[in-house]
């Protein structure tokens, strides 16, 4: 008997993402995130005249270097060395799951930002850049992905549900930190970030139901042919 546990969660965390991704669109949160933007104005200070960051200017590097685990350069290494690796092991079928969650969710959050862009821009290096829109955050989107995509697939190769939950969590946690670290410095609205890692869990959440449902026709197609 399949278990339907698993479903049911992811589920209700896809519906809890889209009433959140929701509240972001339609501005609902923009009191909550002006209030955040001004407390930390207010307590941090901009880091100069010329500048619109708040807090000192190690504070503004250090939180950037935080944020760059979900920047492209880093991104871009991270998964060629992903990808080598799996084709050293010969792992074809995994490589090409992570690639299509990873590619799509890249393309999503460029078609977002599209939609909510005030104008395009003039280079067409800046359309796969975090240029175009501050609405969604693309490091708190595109963090998400990653990192939770990576602690998933990685904590398949452990029986141990301590070492499951510990490898999960830690991705949690860096995809946490990457948006908090947009928050901070003043680089993205708490709305942004919000839109961010909700949009990235939506589409996590779909890839992870379509996954089980393919699995389960798999499973049921070899049942068939063995009978």
């Amino acid at each position: 008997m399949i278990n339907k546990k698993p479903e049911l969660i992811t589920f209700i965390i896809l519906i809890i993402c889209l009433f959140l991704f929701t509240l972001t669109v339609f501005g609902i949160t923009d009191v909550l995130s002006d209030n955040i933007s001004s407390f930390l104005l207010n307590h941090l200070g901009n880091t100069n005249k010329w500048s619109d960051y708040y807090g000192p200017e190690w504070f503004v590097d250090f939180n950037k270097e935080i944020s760059a685990l979900a920047g492209f350069a880093l991104m871009f290494i991270f998964i060629s060395i992903i990808i080598t690796y799996y084709y050293l092991r010969k792992e074809s079928r995994r490589l090409w799951r992570l690639l299509f969650v990873l590619i799509t969710g890249g393309l999503l959050l460029l078609f977002t930002k599209l939609i909510f862009a005030s104008e395009l821009p003039y280079q067409p290096h800046e359309y796969i850049t975090n240029h175009i829109s501050p609405f969604p955050s693309g490091h708190a989107m595109m963090g998400t992905i990653f990192y939770i995509t990576l602690s998933v697939i990685t904590s398949r190769n452990y029986q141990s549900k301590a070492t499951k939950r510990f490898i999960i969590f830690s991705g949690i946690i860096i995809t946490l930190f990457i948006g908090i670290s947009r928050i901070l410095p003043g680089i993205h609205t708490f709305n942004d970030v919000l839109a961010g890692w909700s949009l990235g869990m939506i589409w996590l959440c779909i890839c992870w139901l379509l996954e089980r449902k393919i699995k389960e026709k798999s499973n049921q197609q070899k049942r068939i042919n063995i009978q």
